[in-house]
């Protein structure tokens, strides 16, 4: 016996907005020159960078997190893992590789990582690419620990335009 669920539509614009629950999550959209962009109109074909802080309290230590970031249909990842390409200048004040495993997929990108004690803000980066024009959903960026509710926070995801 098998069951199938198919669901058929266009999703409507999400009401998820910023929350925090012992932990907070920030979002910025930056050029190539680290300085901030308004991801809500693109050039197609324009080179941008998704940069993302997870803070918590200075002391509380948080197992098994996840960040993850659902991304536009018309928006593209430039793994910079394969490409080679090194990390901008800009990003040398950050708080970079505390990743346990990275997972970047055709649609979203999602990093794994335990918060340690005595370290309160922990970054990540990703290299996109406006790549189709249209206007386009921005799913909210997520934050939490896998195996508690006492630790989640959200970013307000909103409509983005790329255009010609």
């Amino acid at each position: 016996l098998f069951a199938n669920m198919v669901w058929e539509g266009i999703p409507v614009d999400s009401s998820i907005g910023d929350s925090s629950k012992n932990m907070a999550v920030f979002v910025e959209w930056l050029n190539e020159d680290g300085e901030v962009i308004s991801p809500e109109n693109l050039k197609q074909g324009e080179s941008f960078w998704g940069h993302f802080r997870v803070t918590k309290p200075y002391s509380t230590v948080i197992d098994k997190c996840a960040l993850v970031q659902i991304l536009p249909s018309g928006w593209e990842i430039d793994n910079t893992r394969l490409s080679g390409e090194n990390a901008p200048v800009w990003t040398s004040s950050l708080n970079l590789g505390r990743e346990e495993y990275l997972d970047i997929r055709d649609d979203r990108i999602m990093w794994f990582f335990d918060m340690k004690s005595g370290e309160d803000k922990y970054d990540f980066i990703v290299k996109l690419n406006a790549v189709t024009a249209g206007e386009f959903q921005l799913s909210p960026t997520l934050c939490e620990a896998m195996y508690s509710d006492n630790f989640r926070a959200t970013a307000r995801g909103y409509r983005v335009n790329v255009y010609r």
